[in-house]
């Protein structure tokens, strides 16, 4: 709510100089891409990695980045179960030392 509060106008629009109001904020780097809570944290809340968007301009940023294609979902599905795999063989290997 912050960064909608000090960027109240849809950034991608105000580029084409059409002013519109900002809806959405979108994480230029996903969310998902991150592998630990820490790199999650940085990924959420950097300034750097916010857009203010309106709605048909959040569409479109994700529509040309294709993620949210049947593959590009079930992608992050099967990387976020890998990782979960590996994060609890790892403990489990750990609690049998």
């Amino acid at each position: 709510m912050a960064y909608l509060e000090a960027h109240p106008l849809c950034e991608r629009c105000l580029a084409e100089g059409i002013i519109t109001s900002a809806i959405d904020v979108h994480h230029k780097t996903p969310v998902e891409s991150a592998r630990t809570p820490m790199e999650m944290e940085d990924i959420c809340y950097r300034v750097a990695n916010l857009q203010a968007l309106c709605i048909p301009c959040h569409i479109k940023v994700h529509q040309e980045a294709r993620s949210h294609t049947k593959e590009a979902h079930k992608k992050r599905e099967d990387d976020r179960l890998a990782r979960w795999i590996a994060k609890h063989s790892k403990q489990e290997n750990e609690n049998k030392s």
